[in-house]
């Protein structure tokens, strides 16, 4: 199947990529191997993203950009990129389900989790371990351990403590949070603040989880349903594989292919900026195109 552009990502930066190119009658389809509106469907609130002065929560902002979406009338392919590689001045995509070919590739696929590493994870506790905070979004009365001191670990715990407890664990002594952040949560009774707690080892204690921390003093034992682990993210391009880092840039000065949003902005991992590298993006094609002439 050929299309001019492809787009790797169902995110802010991907979406709006599709809508600017949608205004300009390109040929583009975009493909998203699991959920619409990416880290959106974590965060407790957008403050930040002009046009909302009361902040509006990520799940409803996310519905707005689900029905603009509909409103173009754009379909999303579900599907995941599994192989990326560029012959003959075109690129070859392999998803799981088709291959695809086109002319320009758009990279817009954000982050995922790191992994924890360093930790003893009983085979028998990993059905209670989690990386995103969205598939805890509806538990109840519940103990919720986060592993982390940045924003993702502070923002979930936000989402979480309307309805549970929540037992945020820092190795270290600093958190490493926004200040907003780590106001908010010192202001919530169903939030509980650990520094230097070094988790060691998790495991099965008959229906929820044993967390055994090393607090630099003493071994110490704390019982949670669930844990959610906010240790950082890193870009998702396991795709890339057969491309190689030469050939990469070259694609890229040559306005063939387009990394932007999360998956390129490292810790500037904000909305307005991916969705404002995925309008720059869709004119840069049309620019290349000819279609596209600016004042100068």
């Amino acid at each position: 199947m050929k299309h001019k552009v492809i787009i790797i990502g169902g995110g802010p930066a991907g979406l709006a990529c599709v809508l600017q190119l949608k205004r300009y009658d390109i040929d583009a389809l975009i493909i998203e191997k699991n959920h619409i509106g990416g880290l959106m469907r974590n965060a407790n609130k957008v403050e930040n993203y002009l046009g909302f002065p009361d902040g509006i929560s990520g799940t409803d902002l996310l519905e707005k950009f689900i029905q603009q979406i509909k409103n173009n009338n754009i379909k999303i392919e579900f599907d995941e990129v599994i192989k990326l590689h560029h012959e003959k001045n075109e690129f070859v995509l392999k998803t799981l389900q088709k291959t695809y070919k086109c002319k320009i590739v758009v990279i817009a696929t954000g982050t995922k989790p790191k992994k924890i590493t360093g930790v003893n994870i009983e085979k028998e506790a990993a059905d209670k371990v989690f990386y995103e905070v969205f598939d805890l979004k509806d538990t109840e009365n519940k103990n919720i351990a986060i592993i982390g001191a940045g924003d993702a670990a502070f923002d979930y715990a936000l989402t979480l403590s309307e309805r549970n407890q929540v037992h945020i664990f820092n190795r270290g002594e600093k958190e490493k949070c926004l200040p907003l952040l780590y106001n908010k949560v010192s202001s919530e009774k169903n939030i509980h603040y650990h520094k230097r707690k070094i988790l060691k080892s998790v495991s099965k204690k008959q229906c929820r989880l044993a967390l055994i921390f090393d607090d630099q003093k003493k071994i110490d034992e704390h019982v949670s349903d669930y844990i959610i682990f906010a240790a950082g993210r890193k870009p998702e391009i396991d795709f890339f594989s057969d491309i190689n880092k030469n050939e990469i840039d070259v694609l890229i000065k040559n306005k063939k292919l387009f990394m932007i949003g999360d998956v390129k902005n490292g810790i500037a991992r904000q909305l307005a900026i991916a969705t404002g590298d995925g309008i720059k993006a869709a004119m840069e094609v049309m620019l290349d195109s000819g279609f596209l002439i600016l004042d100068s």
